[in-house]
């Protein structure tokens, strides 16, 4: 009776369009007391949301009219206290209304507030489980808990019993983040894939509700006015308050406003600087963050000066141009030693992911010698990782093992971060396992890689190069299955970080090579696809990265019966493949050239097969070992070619030599290793039962030619 009297007086005093209205009250002739409230037809929000399979915008449009009506009550001193899906109604015009005030409370002014144990245990906020005087914040938290499940579609503690829930009450424990609760069929309902729904739940949503469900209330938002503030900033691409303000986060969001104004260069520029911002906001303390980030927006500002064309004499400058310049005024703006190792580090891997081995080179050794001299461990780890790194790269074997080892003993200190611990086993252990030192040493290392880099929650990128580093180990070792599940997750892991579109493209086309090794020849052509369109948006459709990409892609379609359009991709590539060649005879031109060959065959233009064969034979004389199964292939594809021209005398001894060759069996026989030696096999056989050749005439054809070789 007493919650009825307080209810009525409640509903009476507010009047607002998403609350529902109490349009009478009184007590009936048999002495009960009775509300009389406005109808809503409707359904409850989560049902709503996933009914019309909402996506995001359209379900924080909804959850920002539940936000203004709980605003509304607590400027009129009320609290809810009972927030939920199930007591908010929508209509079918999508009109909001929030539902049953009944366990609410009165703010006193004199802020004596009473307790509450009534709420709903899964959106009850700490302190009512512990039934504690209960705030506005209790209203805060219950809003987070919604709007956690309205986003990534279940609650927070989903399957968390009560006494759970208030044990975790009492210790002040975190929920699980956001997005660690998606679900493929939540993505399903809002429209978007899972890794996608994973990436926008990870960010500044993530933020919000993280904020709302602070275990103190303390640390929510201290009004629903902020809350709505900082939802309505995200909408509109702005920064929002609950994060710290640094300088790379307001740039990162004026770029995303601003796209189409933005260039190549800046982008590169701003994902440098975020390096640099995010490595000095963990490591140094918060005093000197102010002027810390003075000193990098003067330096952004003088290296987009200084790289006008009316200061560097020329209308364009290059990536490596840039990073360069960059490095060259770097301490006139960075003066702390620590601090301009840190930014040194980030021009440096910018400088070798874009292939400038010796500019990155120049940079990290300059690293080294300032770490060495301030006795800066970590810094010298990463330095001489990456240093090891390159030459390995540059085919400098020996100096590459000596570095990296002595990065991976430098990384055993106590005083060395997980990152760098992480980049010193990586890079010892994979560029090992890739120039034939194989050792389980390499495994455990990069086991040990992926599991810290995991449990430290590295940035998504490091963590991403230690399971690809494992999974080509696995590849090269022919444990295929794990080697795709490994870089499946470097690929989940590449997706959720928008700043690292491009880096899937390599292990997208190493999971295409081993489906089609495994002669899953449509999984590995979507692959490939996926790759190559990736690599065109990167690079462009003439770059090296999109060209290769086309190649494995035709590859693929040859397999599948689907020569024409093979022949029609390897035309144009192998004419760009010229252009960039530029008479040099190198292995990118010998192998598109070969792919073409293969394709013209396969659609019966055995004439064009044969010139094409011919031409990459010549331009493998002296590099690759004429007995050996790459050259095989070669003998193969030419034999084939002639043999349908039925030029027999002059195929046979390029069937007989890649019959010899790919006879014996690889210790790890791919399924493609498996079809091309029965083709040469059959190839042989075909032209000795139609010449009748001996193995005298068919032996003494043979050494003509691989003396010719």
């Amino acid at each position: 009776m007493e919650r009825f009297h307080r209810e009525q007086h409640i509903l009476s005093s507010l009047d607002h369009p998403n609350i529902t209205r109490m349009l009478d009250a009184g007590v009936a002739e048999n002495g009960e007391p009775y509300l009389v409230m406005e109808y809503v037809e409707g359904v409850h929000l989560d049902a709503y949301c996933e009914e019309r399979n909402l996506g995001i915008p359209m379900r924080l449009q909804l959850f920002l009219n539940v936000c203004d009506a709980v605003s509304y009550a607590h400027r009129n001193l009320v609290v809810h206290l009972d927030l939920k899906p199930s007591n908010v109604l929508v209509t079918d015009d999508g009109a909001v209304k929030l539902l049953d005030f009944g366990t609410s409370k009165l703010i006193q002014m004199d802020s004596l507030l009473t307790t509450t144990v009534l709420a709903t245990p899964a959106y009850a906020s700490p302190e009512q489980l512990r039934n504690e005087p209960v705030t506005t914040a209790c209203d805060v938290y219950a809003l987070g808990a919604i709007l956690f499940e309205l986003l990534s579609g279940r609650r927070p503690a989903d399957k968390s019993s009560v006494a759970v829930m208030i044990e975790r009450a009492m210790k002040e424990l975190r929920p699980e983040p956001m997005s660690q609760a998606v679900t493929s069929e939540a993505a399903a309902h809002r429209g978007v894939s899972e890794n996608r729904l994973r990436q926008l739940l990870s960010g500044d949503l993530g933020t919000i509700v993280a904020k709302c469900l602070s275990p103190r209330s303390k640390d929510r938002y201290p009004t629903v006015d902020a809350l709505i503030t900082d939802i309505q900033r995200f909408m509109s691409e702005r920064p929002i308050l609950a994060r710290p303000q640094t300088t790379l986060y307001w740039i990162g969001k004026f770029v995303r406003r601003n796209r189409a104004s933005v260039s190549a260069v800046a982008l590169v520029v701003l994902l440098l600087l975020g390096s640099l911002g995010y490595a000095e906001w963990r490591q140094q303390q918060a005093l000197r963050e102010g002027l810390r980030a003075e000193h990098m927006q003067t330096f952004m500002y003088a290296l987009f000066s200084i790289a006008q064309s009316n200061y560097i004499g020329k209308p364009t400058m290059s990536v490596d141009d840039f990073l360069m310049l960059g490095v060259k005024i770097l301490p006139l703006y960075i003066h702390d030693r620590a601090d301009l190792r840190t930014a040194q580090l980030s021009l440096g891997q910018s400088l070798l992911h874009n292939s400038d081995y010796q500019d990155a080179q120049v940079v990290f050794a300059e690293v080294t010698n300032s770490a060495q001299a301030d006795k800066d461990i970590n810094a010298e780890t990463e330095s001489t990782a990456l240093s090891g790194d390159i030459a390995f790269r540059q085919g400098k074997h020996d100096q590459g093992k000596a570095l990296t080892k002595r990065a991976l003993l430098l990384s055993r200190s106590p005083h060395v971060t997980p990152s760098a611990q992480v980049t010193a086993k990586t890079l010892y252990a994979l560029n090992r396992e890739v120039n034939g030192l194989v050792t389980d040493e390499n495994v455990e290392l990069l086991q040990q890689a992926v599991q810290q880099a995991k449990d430290n929650r590295l940035p998504l990128s490091e963590t991403a190069m230690a399971v690809f580093g494992l999974a080509r180990t696995m590849e090269y070792r022919n444990r295929l299955d794990e080697a795709k599940s490994l870089f499946r997750q470097t690929i989940q892991l590449d997706q959720q970080d928008p700043a690292y579109t491009c880096t899937v493209i390599e292990p997208e086309g190493e999971l295409g090579h081993i489906e089609m090794w495994q002669g899953h020849f449509a999984e590995s052509l979507a692959d490939n696809q996926r790759a190559y369109d990736t690599a065109v948006h990167c690079f462009g459709v003439d770059a090296r990265e999109a060209l290769f990409q086309e190649r494995l892609v035709a590859q693929d379609l040859i397999w599948l019966g689907r020569g024409a359009e093979a022949v029609q991709k390897m035309e144009k590539a192998v004419q760009e493949e010229r252009r960039l060649d530029k008479g040099a005879g190198g292995s990118y031109l010998a192998n598109a050239l070969y792919v073409l060959a293969t394709a013209e065959e396969a659609v019966g233009h055995p004439e064009e097969a044969e010139k094409l064969a011919k031409e990459e034979m010549e331009m493998a004389k002296g590099k690759l070992d004429p007995a050996s199964r790459a050259f095989a292939t070669i003998y193969l594809v030419y034999g084939i070619a002639l043999a349908d021209q039925h030029l027999d005398h002059e195929a046979f001894p390029y069937a007989e030599m890649a019959d010899k060759a790919m006879a014996p069996a690889l210790p790890n026989e791919t399924y493609v290793d498996q079809v091309r030696s029965a083709q040469a096999h059959q190839l042989l056989l075909k032209l000795q039962s139609r010449r009748g050749a001996t193995g005298s005439q068919a032996a003494e054809a043979s050494g003509k030619v691989s003396g010719q070789q």
